[in-house]
């Protein structure tokens, strides 16, 4: 899976509330895209991300809304919207950053029912305002569908890397979609033979920290990818899993293990 650190540093997410409030009402968030995906759609949700989403404070040290009371919420504006954002440091591993609401800015009004006036009156004794409970078993699902989805490409980078260091110096080892892996490269006549042990030990999802086992299914997948990492490189390649411990350099340690075998001729 991809490494935390290439992924933004603070989760930028709407309410429920507010992607349903008349500024957003036209907007449509299908359950299988992310937040992100509205960039396009809307010029003040593409502000809110580009001064949000890699801002260490949050946006906290801008200017706090204080109309506001209960929580810390800060200005942002764009145009003539104004809205409110809150820094959520207590669902790690990324931070949130909460599109709490946006209205129009009427100077005609302010102090009664202007933007923040009417943001003001959401922080109430129900918190209509803030993140309900909705908005955060929706985080916790797409922090679970970016790490599964995340796997297939971090798994073909990976192998390609390992592959290319393996035929070159024989042995490698490192992270292959973040599962450790011994690979060792055997040749006889003009068929070469690679071996990839993997550790069962489960996999920590980088954002939803959830813990992902090495599943028969997992297994399968990381065998394939390797497969296909080799006919990347022009030949044209079967694989097995290997049982017999003896046949890995050092024996299975905790480990799945599965060979490739390909002509060193290409095709």
């Amino acid at each position: 899976m991809l490494d935390s650190s290439t992924a933004p540093r603070n989760d930028c997410r709407l309410t429920l509330r507010c992607l349903k409030s008349a500024t957003f009402d036209h907007l449509k968030l299908r359950p299988e895209k992310e937040f992100a995906s509205l960039r396009s759609e809307n010029t003040f949700i593409d502000v809110f991300f580009e001064r949000r989403e890699n801002d260490e404070a949050g946006g906290e040290r801008g200017q706090r809304v204080s109309q506001i009371k209960t929580r810390p919420a800060f200005k942002m504006t764009s145009g003539r919207l104004r809205g409110a954002t809150w820094f959520d440091t207590e669902h790690p591993p990324q931070d949130i950053v909460w599109l709490l609401g946006a209205e129009m800015h009427d100077e005609r009004h302010k102090g009664k029912s202007d933007a923040y006036d009417l943001l003001a009156a959401l922080d109430d004794d129900q918190g209509r305002l803030w993140p309900r409970d909705i908005d955060y078993k929706r985080a916790e699902l797409d922090r679970r569908r970016w790490d599964t989805t995340s796997f297939a490409a971090d798994l073909a980078h990976d192998a390609d890397q390992l592959l290319a260091t393996c035929l070159r110096h024989r042995r490698a080892q490192g992270s292959l979609a973040q599962m450790r892996s011994r690979w060792a490269t055997f040749g006889e006549g003009d068929m070469t033979l690679v071996t990839v042990a993997l550790s069962t030990e489960p996999v920590i999802g980088p954002r939803s920290r959830l813990a992902f086992p090495l599943t028969d299914r997992r297994f399968l997948l990381a065998q394939e990818g390797c497969r296909q990492a080799v006919e990347r490189t022009g030949r044209e390649a079967l694989s097995e899993e290997i049982r017999d411990p003896t046949v890995i350099p050092g024996g299975l340690r905790n480990e799945r293990a599965f060979g490739i075998l390909f002509s060193t001729s290409e095709t």
